[in-house]
């Protein structure tokens, strides 16, 4: 599984996925989206998340987020 979030220090939203992930002791890989960038940061983001939003849990062909 992939962990898409934003910077955890300015989104606690991104924050809360990654506690828990960490805590159930799943598998993931994190990518880090830096947050407050204007336009660049829904750029940096569509990639991974077809809603524009962070957090997003990918897993194989599924994205939640």
């Amino acid at each position: 599984m992939e962990l898409v979030i934003g910077t955890r220090k300015w989104s606690t939203w991104s924050l809360r996925p990654w506690l828990a992930m960490k805590r159930t002791g799943a598998p993931f890989t994190e990518t880090v989206v830096t947050l407050r960038q204007a336009e660049a940061t829904e750029a940096s983001i569509l990639p991974h998340s077809p809603s524009g939003l962070v957090p997003a849990l990918k897993d194989g062909d599924l994205t939640v987020g």
